[in-house]
């Protein structure tokens, strides 16, 4: 059983899941509360089903414990395999005249746009003046600059309630700043 936990680590990804999930026992899994305490970080390792559609497995104590054991920091693999599923780090996008970024949404086939908020080192080089993120579902990742206009802000904003609305797993209609949903200590080499 531990070599098949051991081969999971090449699945293993960083999931940002809402705290009512676990108000409600539904995720009974491994997590590290976040910043802003409405939302907590987990781990999922994925699979694709018969049909190529992504499948979640929740880490359960027990991988945590074998990948312990073994010296495996688990959540540094997490990191990397994200930074890996990452090669394109939104697949949406609107620009201004000049070419500078309006939003930049990250919703890739994979299920973890949401997740790809944790890239911020990858992030800070796009928008060095600063950002603002938003995960109206959680599938779904949204990165706003902060220079943006009154019209261009009330625009995104119309964007993420309709985002929000219309939501299969609803996170929040608001803008966040970045560090209100990246742990403290999280590894990103």
């Amino acid at each position: 059983m531990s070599g098949t936990i051991i081969d999971a680590l090449d699945r293993l990804m960083p999931l940002i899941i809402h705290s009512t999930c676990l108000n409600s026992k539904l995720w009974n899994s491994p997590h590290e509360e976040l910043p802003l305490r409405d939302y907590a970080l987990s781990w999922v390792i994925v699979d694709r089903d018969a049909k190529g559609l992504v499948a979640y497995q929740n880490v359960t104590s027990e991988m945590v414990e074998v990948w312990e054991d073994e010296g495996i920091d688990w959540r540094q693999r997490a990191v990397i395999n994200l930074k890996v599923a990452s090669q394109e780090l939104w697949t949406h996008q609107k620009l201004r005249a000049d070419g500078s970024v309006v939003w930049a949404i990250m919703m890739h086939n994979d299920g973890f746009g949401s997740s790809r908020i944790l890239l911020s080192p990858y992030l800070d080089k796009y928008f060095p003046e600063g950002y603002y993120v938003a995960i109206p579902d959680r599938s779904i990742g949204i990165v706003i600059p902060r220079d943006l206009s009154i019209g261009e802000m009330q625009e995104t904003q119309d964007l993420l309630e309709s985002w929000y609305d219309t939501a299969s797993a609803p996170m929040s209609p608001h803008l966040f700043a970045p560090d209100d949903l990246i742990p403290e200590h999280y590894l990103w080499n």
